[in-house]
């Protein structure tokens, strides 16, 4: 959702979705307990992949290397449209100083991306956003599925509980243990309010 607000407002946006770089579905860790394919843990992605397209961007102003193709576009639970329009003034107001005609930002979209220490240091302002077990439940029930580089996943019953938050709590975990991120606490903040929290963080480290 911040992500796609942000692609709205600056101009020469690249984005880079972390979930465009799954393994294939054969390959996804099987969990030990449940015998469910693991999603959500940092083993389920190709981050050698993913820093060769964000090198790859970041060598040639935000062009994406020939070939790469993103399946999240499809994926439909984008809120970019709760922005009111008091607060997409305010957030233009804040970014017009980064809004340059010969800047070209690259955001790239994904909650285990600081797991990769490579990742973490070719990122220049990282952002981590946080939330409640009840809202993170709630939203990622509200999902209907997920397209996958071979298929479609829909969540079976009970995988919140099983997979989905422990993995979370173990990425935020990890997070908290680096410097340099920017953390905002969305079950106290609106997207309006993170959305302009998140600018202020990008003006204080890229100005």
């Amino acid at each position: 959702t911040i992500t796609r607000i942000l692609k709205r407002i600056l101009k020469n946006v690249t984005v880079i979705y972390q979930d465009d770089f799954y393994k294939p579905d054969k390959e996804i860790p099987i969990d030990k307990e449940t015998q469910l394919a693991n999603w959500d843990c940092p083993e389920a992605i190709e981050f050698d992949r993913l820093l060769d397209v964000l090198s790859f961007a970041k060598k040639n102003k935000g062009k994406l290397p020939e070939g790469y193709d993103s399946k999240e576009e499809l994926n439909v639970h984008d809120g970019s449209n709760q922005l009111d329009d008091q607060a997409a003034i305010k957030l233009q107001e804040m970014l017009s100083y980064l809004v340059k005609e010969d800047n070209h930002f690259i955001i790239v979209d994904g909650f285990m991306l600081y797991w990769d220490n490579r990742v973490y240091q070719h990122l220049d302002c990282k952002i981590s956003l946080t939330t409640s077990y009840e809202t993170l439940k709630s939203r990622r029930e509200q999902r209907q599925g997920y397209h996958t580089a071979e298929g479609y996943w829909i969540d079976p019953p009970g995988y919140f509980d099983k997979i989905v938050w422990s993995e979370y709590l173990r990425l935020s975990q990890h997070d908290r243990s680096l410097k340099d991120i920017v953390v905002i606490d969305t079950e106290n903040n609106s997207i309006a309010q993170t959305a302009l929290k998140v600018a202020d963080g990008l003006c204080k480290h890229l100005l």
